[in-house]
């Protein structure tokens, strides 16, 4: 195979895993699950108290919040053109970086406020780093190869 051709075939297998959306009438179904799931995560810890299972549906509750959000997110509008594109990628980059600093930052403020009004110092951090890092990683690397793909081309 050609590089040409190979970079080719690396485009379009690219642009079909990263190009793909939902259908618009997919934002009222993640709308109402989150809705659903958002209302079910408090009352779950409410009627649920002493039940051993209230943990794994508090979770499960939270889990299909995030999945019916990305659902949202990754449907798409009405009307797709080139400029609702830059936006969504625009609206994605500033997500992620204000996830990170957000994480980022938590375990810091919590430090100051413990301090203040407690005599234990304990810094608290949070167990998601990792996903983090992994996560900007995934985005670096598919960076430099779409650059690659595209610049070859």
């Amino acid at each position: 195979m050609e590089p040409k051709a190979k970079q080719e075939g690396d485009i379009e297998k690219i642009d079909k895993f990263t190009g793909y959306q939902l259908p618009n009438k997919f934002k009222i179904v993640g709308l109402v699950l989150f809705i659903i799931s958002f209302i079910s995560v408090p009352v779950i810890s409410i009627y649920l108290e002493n039940n051993k299972y209230q943990d794994l549906y508090q979770r499960i509750g939270s889990t299909i919040a995030i999945l019916s959000l990305l659902t949202i997110a990754i449907s798409k509008e009405k009307v797709e053109d080139e400029l609702i594109a830059k936006i969504r990628m625009q609206s994605y980059h500033y997500a992620v970086i204000a996830t990170v600093l957000t994480y980022l930052t938590i375990p810091f403020i919590n430090f100051i406020i413990i301090s203040v009004f407690s005599s234990t110092l304990k810094m608290e951090g949070s167990e998601d780093i990792p996903i983090l890092g992994f996560l900007l990683t995934i985005q670096i690397l598919t960076f430099r190869k779409l650059k690659k793909a595209y610049y070859e081309e």
